[in-house]
């Protein structure tokens, strides 16, 4: 725990006095850097369209027996149910999650360039965290020792 407390805590300093320091356009560069598709999901899981359905209906259906018995856990009997419909559309009907992915491609605004325009804000509130992390650590060292 005290080695996640450490990288985080120093990851949130750097970042944050990042996004205090740094201009706009070295973060314009990051985003155009760091923003490239990977691997397209919903065409890798139209090819297995059939098994990832099947387990999405396998997993929502177990989840909504696990909790059967237990009133106060009624949030996963929804999880379930929503698990197993996207199972079904999975099965049936494959081309959903390109539809869906269509759908919402269609960008208004980025999350980019609401962290560029609001930067100094995130940046303190990314240094005060920081803070808040190195003060739970010294408590925890407090303790152990």
């Amino acid at each position: 725990m005290i080695y996640y407390l450490v990288v985080s805590g120093l990851v949130s300093l750097v970042f944050g006095i990042l996004f205090i320091v740094a201009p706009n356009k070295f973060w314009e560069r990051m985003g155009s850097l760091v923003n490239k598709p990977v691997l397209m999901v919903e065409r890798e899981l139209r090819n297995y369209h059939f098994p990832a359905g099947f387990l999405f209906l396998t997993l929502g259906t177990w989840l909504s027996f696990l909790v059967i018995g237990d009133p106060a856990l009624w949030y996963f009997h929804f999880l379930g149910v929503l698990f197993g419909v996207v199972g079904l559309f999975y099965i049936f009907t494959p081309d959903w999650l390109l539809w869906i992915s269509n759908l919402s491609g269609k960008v208004v605004i980025t999350f980019d360039e609401i962290a560029i325009a609001s930067r100094v804000s995130l940046g303190i509130v990314l240094v005060m965290v920081s803070i808040y992390i190195f003060l739970t650590l010294f408590a925890v060292l407090h303790t152990l020792y």
